[in-house]
Order: structure tokens, then C-alpha cells, then sequence
């Protein structure tokens, strides 16, 4: 697998610091709203009889539920993976902004010089300028492999990545890091590896030439959620349904539990938005995937929905919070918002005094 390490300068100390994460590739910033006009150009398509699609690795629409979808709508679709027979692919918006564009949609970007591995690790030395009083009470800045590195037998990266911050921070105390300043800088997010982001880094190279394939082939594109919303356009939660959920997540009965997060799994999530939300702040356990595969999809919306507001799945923010931060990103919300406090107040106080609660 082509990887980086990423580095840090320790100016203290004199000495490169490899990061203990791989590095599978710098997003660049100027992706994304190459995407974004992918993403309006085919956001409301829906899938097609008589075609061919593929549901690609971007996309985390179950296959049985797509099978299920297609014999039921008696659609004459067929699945398939090779291009020359290819019409649509199904790709889900909310995975792809969340493995590849966290940073930049929250407008935290940062330019990183790309440095290659043997002037890191072999020849760094060479650029010392000893004839500089200043340096030459320095000693020579070093590269450590990690512990984990070395416990793995990892073979040697291509590359270091170094943030443009640290190094002109380093610069400031040993100007013979400056010779870096010669190298290819891009500006982005480190698309990192780490538990749980697997599936974002095995696919990267498909998202990169996914924008080539569907214009060279000319194909068309679905989301997932407008799959998921055909699939489940007739389950929506509105006060009534929430008051029912509540109540059996509420309860000391674990099935109950395994019931309301199918319903929340299989409901429309753009037209059930407000009371999913407040469910998720309550309950806890809903904000973690489980092992319900229908919820990853619930899941994926509510991680890019943290993006703007870390308020949504934030397992320490109260309710009170929660209800405020909601209120500023959806302000239509706001008589939901209080409707759902009424429910939650008179389950807390074991009462239903509390008949209302309207909003100013």
C-alpha cells in the first residue's frame, strides 16, 4: 500500500518526530467543489428500469435491500461491475463527506509539504549549514521510527508530510529547515488510517477516477438516500410516532430497543429529521452504529450532521444544548424542539402536567 508518515519538527529538541498514524493521501481542498457540482448536477435521480448499475464501494445501501427494492418496484435493473456495461452508479453523498471532506467542509484546511523519504530519513544532514554559529551548536535532527513501526516491520514510506505551520515554526529556531520549503506543497486534509476508516482508505483511488469514469462513459449517478427514501416513503415520524419510540427506548425491554431503531433505520430521514435528533440526544446507544446495517445509513447523516454542529452526536452535551445548537442550524425546528421537551419533561417527572410548551 502506497502510504506517508506524517512528521512533526520538534524545535526543542532538534528533531523529527514521525507521527505514530499512516498517511494515505493529502484531499485536496480544490476536490471538493468538484464534487459538490457532482453532487447537485445528479442529487435528485432515482434509479431506472432497463439499465445496468453498479453499487459501487462509496455507497453503503445494503444488497439485499436494493434487490428487495428492485423486485418489488418491478424494475428491469441489473447489477454489474464493468464499465463497457455500465449505465448508474450508487454512491452515498454523506459517506464520502465524511471520509473525505470533514476538515474541509468545517474550513480547516491546511497547506502540508510533501518531502521525500530518503531526504528525511538519509540525507538530512547534508542541508545542516555548520558554517552558521547559530547551528552549529544544533545537533543533527534525526527521523525515529515508532514503536509500532518497528514492531510491524513496516516498509519505509514514500514519503513525509509536514504541516507548512510546524516547519515555519521550526524555520524560526534552525533556519537549515528551510531547504524544505523547496518541496510540493498541497492544501487539504490528511486522509489518515486508524480503526474504523478502512473502508475510506481502500476506496480512495475509486473516488479519484469515479469523476473521469462517469464523464468518459457517460453515467449517471444515484444516492443512496434516494433509494432509501423511495424504500421508506411511507414511514416517517412525526409528535405521535416520537411519543410512541420514546416510550419503548425508555423501557427496560431490550427488544424494544432492537424495534425502535429498525423503525428509525427504515424511516425518511430527511421528513423525520427533528425527532430522530432529539432521540439520538437522548438515548445514547443511538448514536453508535450497532450492528444494524439499515442504521448505517440513519448513521451517515447524523456523522455529517456533526460537521456543523458537534451538538448531534456529542455523548456529554445535555439536552439543553442540544436543543439550543439545533434551534441556530434549523430555526424551522423551533415548536418541534418543544414539542419533544414536553415528552421528554413528563417522562423525566413521571407526570403529564406539562401539556404544552411553545416556542416565542
Amino acid at each position: 500500500m502506497k502510504y506517508s508518515k506524517e512528521i512533526h519538527l520538534d524545535i526543542k529538541k532538534d528533531k523529527l518526530l514521525s507521527k505514530y498514524d499512516l498517511i494515505i493521501d493529502i484531499i485536496p481542498k480544490d476536490l471538493y467543489p468538484k464534487y459538490e457540482t457532482l453532487y447537485q448536477k445528479y442529487k435528485d435521480n432515482k434509479l431506472k428500469s432497463n439499465t445496468t448499475v453498479y453499487l459501487t464501494p462509496l455507497s453503503s445501501f445494503p444488497s439485499y435491500k436494493l434487490k428487495n427494492y428492485i423486485e418489488e418496484n418491478k424494475l428491469n435493473i441489473e447489477t454489474a461491475r464493468k464499465t463497457e456495461k455500465l449505465d448508474t452508479l450508487i454512491i452515498n453523498d454523506a459517506f464520502i463527506k465524511e471520509a473525505y471532506f470533514p476538515e474541509i467542509l468545517k474550513e480547516k484546511t491546511e497547506k502540508y509539504y510533501e518531502i521525500p523519504y530518503n531526504v528525511i530519513a538519509e540525507d538530512f544532514s547534508s542541508f545542516v549549514d555548520k558554517s552558521n554559529e547559530h547551528n552549529n551548536i544544533l545537533k543533527t535532527p534525526s527521523y525515529h521510527l515508532s514503536k509500532k513501526d518497528k514492531k510491524e516491520g513496516n516498509l519505509k514510506p514514500l514519503s513525509f508530510i509536514i504541516s507548512e505551520k510546524n516547519l515555519l515554526d521550526a524555520i524560526k529556531y534552525n533556519k537549515a529547515f528551510s531547504v524544505l520549503l523547496n518541496y510540493p506543497t498541497t492544501t487539504g486534509e490528511l486522509l489518515t488510517q486508524y480503526h474504523g476508516n478502512k473502508k475510506a482508505c481502500d476506496n480512495l483511488e475509486f473516488f479519484y477516477k469515479m469523476f473521469d469514469l462517469i464523464e468518459k462513459n457517460n453515467l449517471d449517478v444515484v444516492f443512496d438516500d434516494n433509494i432509501n427514501s423511495e424504500t421508506n416513503k411511507d414511514t416517517v415520524v412525526d409528535l405521535e410516532m416520537f411519543q410512541t419510540l420514546y416510550g419503548m427506548l425508555a423501557s427496560t425491554d431490550k427488544s424494544n430497543w432492537s424495534i425502535a431503531r429498525e423503525i428509525i433505520a427504515n424511516c425518511d430521514f430527511e421528513s423525520s429529521k427533528p425527532y430522530v435528533l432529539f432521540l439520538v440526544s437522548i438515548f445514547n446507544f443511538l448514536k453508535n452504529k450497532g450492528d444494524n446495517k439499515n442504521y448505517h445509513l440513519i448513521y451517515k447523516h447524523l456523522k455529517v450532521l456533526q460537521v456543523k454542529n458537534k451538538y448531534i452526536l456529542y455523548k456529554d452535551a445535555s439536552y439543553e444544548d442540544f436543543i439550543q445548537h439545533v434551534i441556530i442550524t434549523f430555526p424551522q425546528y423551533k415548536q418541534i424542539m418543544c414539542d419533544c421537551l414536553t415528552t421528554h419533561l413528563n417522562h423525566l417527572f413521571k407526570t403529564s402536567i406539562i401539556k404544552a410548551i411553545h416556542s416565542l
